[in-house]
């Protein structure tokens, strides 16, 4: 088949009117020092602002924490059910805590959980001692690993997040962003602990909720976690699958970062208001769909006369309900019966604002056949006679 397409026998446009209201910004710059809001499956950021500077992270440094730990984990160097004796210097960690005694064994599996569901510095200081034999140790494991990764605004000076005198973790909300996408994909079970709505010790009668304050207020909010220092503001990171339809819409797992807001309520109320903007304005549309017919083409030397062309793959893309989206269908004019099935036939160009986005080949699943000769012959003879009497007809009316 030639490759060149000299004409246009189809031209099927589709316009996805998708929302008739122009979308507006986010509008909570005034309130954060950063946020973001973008796609964990491919990386594109939705929305954004102040993403590069570096700024203080307070305990989402213990997304990396976890992370040290569970490549530890993975390469046999512990063990999730690993005994983790509580030595005397473990009580002494300010903020946050599991209330840790001098003494006490946990698991790491128990300390992980309690510092991603409600940020305890204790338990995360003492699976840093655990994993490295010092703090000191471990948080060079944590800069080492910054780099490796690719976090290239990453600066740790602790595994909790906590002030250092004049020091604190530092990252830039794009490197949370990367952060927290790697973790999610190498460690998907991460989620199965910041879904966990409290930690609860019976016997000392210890019990603290998770410190996501959008867990359970906005369905699909299945992470991640939670900071606050003085310089650092109360800060967020949060994640939400929102399942397709799988007719028009795919799954779609948004991250969205709230950095810097003046209180733990401005917190939520900022968090909230980016979730939802994300929400109501993306979604995860299905262009293109191999199962599925984008039209007909006539073929009038054929036995069926109208065929069903089909897209060689699936395409999905996250789109901005205000765009439109083109779906332009070119057919090759010197196709020659019979045809296969999976035979090529014409492309498929997607676009979005004028910006091409794919072009997918249209195939047929079905074999084409030429129509008989004889079968040809008599249908143009029985137009030709229907034409006479049409004329003959109108000519005595």
């Amino acid at each position: 088949m030639k490759k060149v397409f000299k004409g246009i026998i189809l031209s099927l446009l589709f316009i996805l009117i998708l929302n008739s209201i122009v979308v507006a910004s986010v509008g909570i710059e005034e309130e954060v020092r950063a946020y973001l809001l973008g796609d964990y499956e491919t990386g594109e950021i939705l929305e954004e602002y102040n993403i590069i500077e570096p700024i203080e992270i307070a305990s989402i440094s213990k997304l990396m924490s976890y992370l040290i730990v569970m490549e530890h984990v993975e390469r046999g160097l512990i063990s999730l059910d690993d005994k983790v004796y509580i030595d005397e210097d473990v009580p002494n960690i300010k903020g946050s805590s599991l209330k840790l005694e001098a003494g006490e064994v946990f698991t790491v599996d128990e300390l992980l959980k309690a510092a991603l569901v409600v940020s305890a510095n204790d338990a995360v200081y003492a699976l840093a001692k655990y994993v490295a034999g010092t703090e000191e140790a471990f948080v060079q494991i944590m800069n080492d690993e910054a780099i490796k990764i690719g976090l290239d605004s990453a600066f740790f000076v602790n595994s909790t997040g906590l002030p250092e005198g004049d020091f604190q973790n530092k990252m830039s909300t794009e490197d949370i962003f990367k952060l927290s996408r790697y973790i999610i994909n190498r460690y998907p079970e991460v989620l199965s602990i910041t879904t966990i709505p409290y930690i609860e010790l019976v016997d000392r009668d210890y019990k603290e909720e998770n410190t996501n304050p959008l867990l359970n207020e906005i369905k699909g909010i299945d992470g991640l976690k939670t900071g606050f220092t003085n310089k650092a503001g109360h800060c967020l990171v949060s994640t939400i699958n929102i399942e397709g339809d799988y007719i028009e819409t795919e799954d779609l797992r948004l991250i969205s970062i709230v950095m810097g807001t003046k209180s733990e309520e401005k917190r939520k109320e900022i968090s909230e208001k980016l979730v939802l903007y994300g929400l109501k304005n993306y979604s995860k549309k299905i262009l293109a769909n191999e199962n599925a017919p984008i039209g007909m083409v006539y073929m009038p030397k054929s036995k069926d006369k109208e065929i069903e062309i089909y897209p060689s793959k699936k395409f999905s893309k996250i789109i901005n309900n205000g765009n439109h989206i083109d779906k332009d269908v070119l057919i090759d004019e010197n196709l020659k019966l019979p045809l296969k099935p999976m035979d090529k036939v014409g492309k498929l160009i997607l676009s979005i604002n004028g910006e091409i986005l794919d072009e997918i080949d249209l195939i047929v699943h079905k074999g084409v056949k030429k129509e008989n000769l004889i079968i040809r012959i008599l249908r143009s003879i029985k137009v030709f006679f229907i034409s006479i009497f049409n004329k003959l007809y109108s000519a005595y009316q």
